[in-house]
Order: C-alpha cells, then sequence, then structure tokens
C-alpha cells in the first residue's frame, strides 16, 4: 500500500516538473485581410524550444507570403523591412523564388499562397529569446503586413493547484466563500484553473476557488491580465490584486506588481451567474511574454474600446510607377506623388515647382480619400521621409545674400512667374514634369538610382532649363532647412544625403535655416544638372 502511495506520489511530481520545463507548443492560424494588405494577428507568444506551427490562410485575391526573421540587432521595432528589401531587389528572379531571398535572417518562411489558399510551415522557437518579426517580403507589402513572435523564457504554471467547486442560488456577485461548503474539490495536475470541469451538470449559479504556489524565476515587475464573465477576483500573497465583480460580459483587467524571486501564495475567485462563463488570466514579465494560467485563452491584442481600429489601402508599386493626386501631408493641396520601381518615392508640389517630399519603403495608404469625405492630409506610408519644404523652386536675387523669394502668400496662391504645363508619362509610367518660370521652360524627371542596400536607397532628379532671353542672377533652391555639409555632399534634416552635379552648389545662412542655391548659367539657351537624395548617409 505504502509502495502504491509513494509511486503515485512520484509520478505526481513528475507531471509537475515536466509542466514547467517543457515548453508548450504553439498552433496559430494567421488570415489575411481581403483588400487591407495585412495579416489579422500581429502578435505571436512562444516559449524558447519550442515547437511554432504556423497556417497562413489567404483569404485576399493577392498572393501573399509569411517569412520569420532572426531580429536585427540595434534596430527597434524591427519588422524585417531588411529582408524584405532583399525580396525585392531580386527584380525579375523575384517570383520564380517565391519572393524569398537568401538572406541569414530568414529563420522559416511559407511559399508564395495564391489567393484563397493556404499553406502550413512548423519550426522549433530559437532557445534565445527576442522579437522575430514575421513579414510578407511581396514587393511593397511589407510597410503594413507584418507581425512579432515574441520568444521568452518559459514562466512556470500554478504549482500545486487546487480546486474547490460551489454550487449557489441567483449569484449575481461574488460571494462570502468562507461561509461556503464545497461540492466537490481536488488537484488539477495542468497548472491551469479550469471551470468547464462541471459544465455538463451546470450552466449557471456556481463558483470556484483555485489555490496553489507560483514560483518567480527571479526578481522583478510581473504583470497579471485578468478577464471573465462574470465575477472573479485575485489574490498574491493574500493581497488583493485584482477584482472584477457583477454580472457581465468579459471585462478585463491588469496589474503589475514587483514580485521577490521564489514561491508566492496564489488564489482565485470566480462566479458565473448566467450567460457566458469565462475567465483568463496571463502573466508575463520583462524577460517573458505572456503565459496562460487558465486553460482558455484570450487575444489581448484585440481594442477593448469598442471603436473601429483604422485598417489601410496601401498603394502597392510594382514595375511601374505610381501617381497619387490627393492632399498629402508636407506638401500643397497640388502635390503629386511618385512612388517609383525600387521602393523610392517622391511628392512634387504643382504650387510651388519644387520637390517637397522624399522617402523610402512603401508608398502612399489611399483609405482616408478612399472611404467617406476623405477629410485631411495623407502622410507617406514609408520612412526616411525627408520634408523638403513649400518653398519655389526658382528666383532671381540681385546678390547671393538676399533672402529667398517668399513662398505663396493667402491673398496670392498662385505666384503669376510660374505656369504648371502639366506632366507626360514614360513607357514605365514614369512622369515628366514641365513648367515656365518667366522666360524659362522647365522640365525635371526623377530616376530611381540604384537599389537597395542595407536599407538604403537614392533617386537622381534630372532638371533642365532652357530660354531665349538673357537672364541673369537666376537660382534654383535645392535645399532649405536644417544642412549639414559633409565631403562633397550634404545631409539634409539628418535624413538623406543630397548631391548635386552640373553646378557648384552655394551653401548659406538665411532666415534662420539653411539653404543650398544653384547658381544658373545658361550656355546657348540651355542649362542643366542633377540631385541625388541618397539614404546611405555614409
Amino acid at each position: 500500500m505504502n509502495h502504491l502511495i509513494f509511486t503515485a506520489l512520484a509520478l505526481s511530481l513528475t507531471s509537475i516538473l515536466l509542466a514547467d520545463t517543457t515548453p508548450s507548443p504553439v498552433s496559430v492560424t494567421i488570415k489575411t485581410k481581403p483588400a487591407q494588405m495585412k495579416y489579422d494577428l500581429q502578435r505571436i507568444n512562444a516559449d524558447t524550444g519550442a515547437k511554432v506551427t504556423i497556417t497562413l490562410q489567404n483569404d485576399d485575391d493577392l498572393p501573399h507570403n509569411l517569412v520569420v526573421c532572426k531580429p536585427k540587432g540595434g534596430v527597434e521595432n524591427d519588422k524585417g523591412l531588411e529582408v524584405a528589401m532583399a525580396a525585392w531587389n531580386l527584380g525579375e528572379a523575384g517570383m520564380k523564388q517565391e519572393w524569398i531571398p537568401q538572406n541569414p535572417r530568414i529563420l522559416a518562411h511559407t511559399k508564395m499562397v495564391n489567393p484563397h489558399q493556404s499553406e502550413t510551415i512548423t519550426f522549433t522557437a530559437p532557445n534565445v529569446a527576442g522579437i522575430y518579426p514575421y513579414v510578407c517580403t511581396f514587393p511593397g507589402h511589407a510597410m503594413v503586413m507584418n507581425g512579432r513572435l515574441r520568444v521568452s523564457q518559459a514562466l512556470p504554471p500554478v504549482r500545486n493547484l487546487h480546486y474547490r467547486y460551489y454550487i449557489g442560488d441567483n449569484l449575481t456577485k461574488l460571494p462570502d466563500f468562507g461561509k461556503l461548503t464545497p461540492v466537490e474539490e481536488g488537484q488539477v495536475s495542468s497548472g491551469k484553473m479550469d471551470i468547464t470541469l462541471h459544465q455538463k451538470e451546470r450552466h449557471d449559479n456556481y463558483a470556484y476557488e483555485f489555490e496553489g504556489m507560483l514560483d518567480c524565476p527571479k526578481e522583478a515587475e510581473y504583470t497579471f491580465n485578468m478577464g471573465s464573465d462574470d465575477g472573479s477576483q485575485l489574490w498574491i500573497d493574500g493581497k488583493d490584486i485584482i477584482k472584477i465583480d457583477d454580472i457581465h460580459p468579459t471585462v478585463f483587467q491588469e496589474k503589475t506588481i514587483k514580485l521577490t524571486k521564489g514561491e508566492h501564495s496564489f488564489k482565485v475567485h470566480y462566479f458565473q451567474g448566467g450567460g457566458n462563463a469565462e475567465i483568463y488570466l496571463s502573466w508575463s514579465s520583462p524577460d517573458s511574454a505572456e503565459h496562460w494560467l487558465t486553460v482558455a485563452e484570450s487575444s489581448l491584442d484585440a481594442p477593448q474600446t469598442g471603436k473601429e481600429s483604422f485598417e489601410g489601402i496601401p498603394l502597392v508599386v510594382t514595375n511601374e510607377a505610381r501617381i497619387y493626386r490627393n492632399f498629402i501631408e508636407g506638401s500643397s493641396p497640388r502635390g503629386i506623388a511618385v512612388g517609383y520601381p525600387g521602393n523610392v518615392n517622391i511628392c512634387w508640389d504643382a504650387d510651388q515647382m519644387n520637390l517637397a517630399l522624399v522617402w523610402q519603403g512603401a508608398f502612399m495608404d489611399a483609405k482616408r480619400h478612399w472611404t467617406d469625405r476623405g477629410v485631411g492630409n495623407q502622410p507617406p506610408l514609408g520612412f526616411g521621409v525627408a520634408k523638403l519644404g513649400q518653398q519655389h523652386a526658382l528666383g532671381v536675387l540681385t546678390s547671393q545674400t538676399d533672402p529667398w523669394v517668399p513662398a505663396n502668400k493667402k491673398d496670392q496662391p498662385h505666384d503669376p512667374h510660374y505656369i504648371f504645363r502639366g506632366y507626360e508619362l514614360d513607357t514605365q509610367r514614369k512622369p515628366t514634369f514641365h513648367y515656365d518660370y518667366k522666360d524659362v521652360a522647365v522640365t525635371e524627371t526623377f530616376i530611381p538610382d540604384g537599389q537597395f542596400q542595407n536599407q538604403t536607397a537614392a533617386i537622381k532628379r534630372s532638371v533642365k532649363l532652357r530660354t531665349s532671353k538673357s537672364i541673369n542672377n537666376l537660382y534654383f533652391l535645392a535645399l532649405a532647412g536644417t544642412v549639414e555639409a559633409k565631403d562633397s555632399a550634404f545631409i539634409f534634416d539628418k535624413t538623406v544625403k543630397v548631391t548635386t552635379n552640373g553646378i557648384p552648389p552655394v551653401a548659406r545662412k538665411s532666415a534662420g535655416h539653411d539653404e543650398v542655391l544653384l547658381p544658373i548659367v545658361f550656355k546657348d539657351g540651355t542649362a542643366e544638372f542633377t540631385i541625388t537624395y541618397s539614404w546611405n548617409l555614409n
């Protein structure tokens, strides 16, 4: 008899130890949101060494993939953009390779999943804790179609978890458990609370009390997130931490407390008055992701405010340029945004006849102006945005110390010296802009210069001027703002490197900011120069 008791005790202790040390497998289905270019799940948690299974279910009408990436050191909020850019850099070979580049950061990936199909991948979570971004590497998708796999050391379940089950009449609040007699009690070997043990025999007017021990791996701030339908209450070391009382739909509360290393007493009360019966409880630490102490798990990423979350309509640029004419943040109402193959973008201002913005990565989000009445200005969707200012491109100065030509005034919205002549598109739909300034005809074209290398790109601006008149002291405003001279180039707003070719630049201080001017000298009635904008600041 004693031998049997000892054997049962040994098996029980073994199951507890295995629960503490064996990582739980993770299996999720990630769906693509139709016409929104987004995953429906942006966060996954897994323990180090856990088996991770991800099914990508493509409900969209475009092909998508899912690439899990290793973290990039020193990059905050890394979204796997470097891997995506390497994929976009494959060019014509990209489709054959499922837009999967040869890159050491790739941990696991699906193939390109066609519309209304799915694919499943399985891999082992790394033994190094960290944030492992996942991303769609189809060109242009990565900026909005991404998520994060958080890998962390496992937190243990509740040790020696004991339950007591009660029944009552017309329960509307948490009862005084000290005055109740349990109908049944016992151990929960899994270390996770379960209120479904008796649902076959009773659907309402019952209560549970759970008690056990929590083992904290180290002294730290631990966060407890609790939700229930109906009431629940959490104690740690006899202290009331969270209380959610009365009858209601599922309500969440969160509390962070400091706990010392070692064991701490744990107790939870729950009652079910009627309707749905749910309880959720998780805990996490700065070193560990959310771990569940209940059998039921909830997506805490979902907004609890009841407000509609914003879903974008990103405009994707593939092998042709794409033009977006609407109200763009950082430009006048006559801004013309152009996304170029190679993932570099501009906004050319047809009011100032000058470049207002350059940026790299994703192009524009069209939702603001696609739905409702389209109120407000839309900012660029990508990154590395350089706001070049709203200044006229050309001006006549009697000396290089004269202030620059002022921008348009409210009572004179358009400078009469400028006439916008529109733009024409080439075979790849790249525009050439045409305008006149006094007696000078100007054309501007933009060509992506080079490919992404280490998250950098460049675009070359080619400007040509023609006139039949004699014009002196004409200048072109290349930059206005915060400018730092570096070697033979300029660093603008600590964001882009700007180089000029064809005309020696003149750098100066004026009106409290830096300016770079290009003095225009005509030869046989023509003048031309280029300005290159690069995100490689070295």
